[in-house]
């Protein structure tokens, strides 16, 4: 009877497996590098979920985090390409290097941040969360479309403007 049930689960997992397949998740992307010259073009967007807490008072707002690779030879570009209300984005590099952005512009408070040549090969960590002085109520939930893009060229249109680094990492000051 045994023999009969272990062969019997054996049959069901065995005609399952082919049904079965990997799920790749986590917070790293990468994302090849381009030399196309139209703004954002080849760029990996994602849709960023900003969110506060139902029970922790004052709302306790969860920032998008990610981290996304870049190197020395290509510039990195951070467009916020869509957002539901004020942000800002951090980055910060693998050398701790940190850049920050809340507005492009006077009248565009969409955040961007280029940084044409990435002072350190790896994994370059991005935060987005509400500008300063923006408080989401208990429950509350933002969105924003982020484009990621690696580029071939500092002369290419995407690698401008180039954001000043925040605090320079060590060795760059």
């Amino acid at each position: 009877m045994k023999k009969q049930l272990t062969i019997g689960l054996l049959s069901v997992f065995g005609l399952l497996a082919p049904f079965t397949t990997l799920a790749w998740a986590g917070s790293i992307l990468w994302t090849p590098p381009s030399s196309c010259v139209e703004m954002d073009c080849d760029a990996t967007i994602l849709h960023a979920n900003i969110t506060s807490s139902f029970t922790n008072p004052g709302g306790s707002t969860e920032p998008f985090i990610i981290q996304v690779h870049s190197s020395p030879q290509y510039c990195l570009r951070l467009d916020v390409i869509k957002q539901n209300a004020d942000m800002e984005m951090v980055l910060v590099g693998p050398d701790g290097t940190v850049w920050r952005n809340d507005n492009r512009a006077l009248l565009d408070k969409r955040p961007l941040i280029v940084v044409p040549r990435s002072p350190a090969q790896g994994w370059y960590t991005v935060h987005i969360s509400p500008a300063t002085g923006v408080v989401l109520p208990n429950g509350g939930h933002l969105n924003a479309d982020l484009a990621y893009g690696r580029y071939t060229s500092v002369t290419n249109p995407n690698c401008a403007p180039d954001t000043e680094p925040l605090l320079p990492g060590p060795g760059n000051s």
